[in-house]
């Protein structure tokens, strides 16, 4: 099924459109630096020969998406671990609201955990700000990724949603074919996981005045992933810090670059992903509620609920937690564990050219955020922790 004509300026690409873009991509001097890398046990020429029969973006998910990544978690974490994916049926489509750690990974393994399932890819929502070139972009619209726009003159950004919303509900209900979305523009820099109301607003603006069957057909599924070590901490404590002290930032496409290649290259540790119930059963008990605002304030409030309950914690989460507020999670982790943690930071500060005095409490509080969270949601009973 070709996409409608009025998604143009934001779809991936069709299938008919594969090859020519694959030509693009092999030929360009960026895919022979970035497949040395990843596949050093094979020759450029192998690969551009298999590429060379990709017909389709599944095909190509198959023979690149799939291996490149797998390869990359292999190399840079200590495994991936997942629960929920029991909630998902693979006859039919879901949006994917998750919380947003890394730029490039948290929408990848998810993609490779379903691959690895046998279950169809999602499409994934990317910010045009990432799309620093043509190789990018070519590489991000055959991975089935939408875009985004994020400097859309606001007396346009209506219209622009209203389309964005359109494409979301038409994907998921025409196309059958699932969406991840981060629940907020732009990475969680604090570790405090929480869905932004314009996002919801935005989803809904295509579906009808009912509440109920406004959101309910998009099968909502609140997803939690969680590293043990973020390779962009630093980075982010960086940014925390400055706006702290009331600085300005600009960020620059190397910057957004730079946390690319940190995210997708850095230690990582384990990883786990968990897919929350899907929102639906408590839709109807929200539409009773009578201001609009109140309304979307409690369908965020309910998937920030299930996407705390279901985040994995990691002894860092729990030691953070310790040394920010007070010592109440010992026995969550060994003094080793402790000693371990903080050469990591230090490690990390240093990486980075950073002082990690100056970011001590923000890298702390990006750990132990999570924690926080589960204790709000978990009604302050540790031992659920």
């Amino acid at each position: 099924m070709e996409y409608l004509e009025a998604f143009d300026s934001i779809r991936p690409y069709n299938d008919s459109e594969v090859n020519e873009a694959v030509q693009r991509l092999i030929q360009h001097p960026f895919f022979d630096q970035v497949t040395k890398r990843v596949f050093p046990d094979k020759s450029t020429g192998q690969l551009k020969e298999a590429l060379g029969d990709v017909k389709s973006v599944k095909d190509f998910q198959k023979v690149m998406m799939y291996p490149t990544a797998r390869r990359v978690l292999d190399s840079s974490s200590e495994g991936i671990s997942h629960d929920g994916f029991d909630k998902i049926n693979p006859d039919k489509s879901y949006l994917f609201i998750s919380n947003h750690r890394d730029i490039v990974l948290d929408s990848t393994i998810l993609n490779v955990l379903l691959f690895e399932l046998g279950v169809d890819t999602t499409e994934v929502a990317i910010g045009n700000n990432l799309l620093v070139n043509q190789w990018v972009t070519d590489l991000a619209k055959l991975n089935k990724n939408f875009i985004v726009n994020r400097n859309i003159p606001p007396r346009e950004m209506y219209s622009y949603s209203q389309t964005l919303s359109s494409y979301i509900r038409h994907t998921i209900l025409e196309r059958k074919t699932s969406i991840w979305i981060a629940q907020r523009e732009g990475r969680t820099k604090d570790g405090d996981d929480q869905t932004q109301q314009g996002l919801l607003k935005m989803i809904g603006l295509s579906g009808g005045k009912d509440f109920y069957e406004n959101y309910s057909p998009l099968r909502i599924a609140p997803m939690a992933i969680s590293y043990e070590y973020d390779p962009c901490d630093v980075l982010k404590a960086r940014e925390v810090a400055s706006k702290l002290a009331g600085k300005t930032i600009e960020k620059t496409p190397e910057d957004d670059l730079q946390s690319m290649i940190a995210g997708i290259t850095g230690v990582k540790g384990r990883v786990h992903i968990s897919i929350g119930k899907i929102v639906d059963e408590k839709l109807k008990e929200i539409r009773e509620i009578k201001n609009k605002n109140d309304q979307m304030q409690a369908l965020a409030d309910l998937i920030d609920e299930r996407v705390h309950k279901s985040y994995k914690l990691w002894p860092n989460n729990f030691i953070a937690y310790d040394w920010l507020y007070e010592e109440r999670f010992a026995d969550h982790y060994t003094k080793e564990e402790a000693e371990n943690f903080e050469a990591y930071l230090q490690k990390q500060a240093h990486s980075f050219s950073a002082n990690f005095n100056e970011l001590k409490d923000p890298l702390l509080a990006m750990y132990a955020n999570p924690v926080r969270n589960k204790m709000k949601v978990e009604g302050m009973v540790e031992s659920d922790l």
